[in-house]
C-alpha cells in the first residue's frame, strides 16, 4: 500500500515477495506469545492491539499500534511487509493502513500471513 494507491497484497515467494526486494522488513503484528511460538524468519515483532471492528472502515483511533514506533530497525523509505495469522486476522491489514498514515512509503500486506508462508515451506523460527 502506498499513499494514494490501493492496498497491495502479496504472497510468499523467494527470493522476492511479489516483486518486493529481499531488503523488505517483515513486521509480525500478532501477540508476543504467538510471535515467540513461531514467526517468519527475520521478522520483527510489533503487536497490533485491536479493539476496532474487523472491517475495511475500521477506526484506528480505537486500536493501539504504538509498538511500530518502537521498532528501531524500520526505515520509512524501505519496503515493509505486515503479516499476522492469515486472512481471518485483521491485525496486519490494519497495521499496513496505519503505517501509511505514519509516513511509510512502501507498505505491503501478506494476506495469508504465517499460515500461508509456512505452507509454502518458507523459513520460520521460534518455539
Amino acid at each position: 500500500m502506498r499513499s494514494g494507491t490501493p492496498l497491495q497484497t502479496t504472497q510468499p515467494a523467494a527470493p522476492t515477495v511479489q516483486g518486493v526486494p529481499l531488503r523488505a522488513v517483515v513486521v509480525d503484528t500478532r501477540t508476543e506469545k504467538e510471535y515467540k511460538a513461531k514467526h517468519i524468519r527475520g521478522a520483527v515483532f510489533a503487536a497490533y492491539v485491536e479493539k476496532s471492528l474487523k472491517d475495511v472502515a475500521f477506526n484506528a483511533a480505537q486500536d493501539d499500534f504504538q509498538a511500530l514506533d518502537k521498532v528501531s530497525t524500520l526505515e520509512k523509505t524501505k519496503p515493509v511487509i505486515f503479516a499476522c495469522n492469515g486472512a481471518e486476522c485483521w491485525k496486519s491489514y490494519k497495521a499496513a493502513k496505519v503505517a501509511v498514515t505514519k509516513g511509510f512509503k512502501s507498505v505491503y500486506w501478506l494476506r495469508g500471513g504465517l499460515p500461508e508462508w509456512d505452507a509454502a515451506g518458507l523459513p520460520t523460527e521460534g518455539g
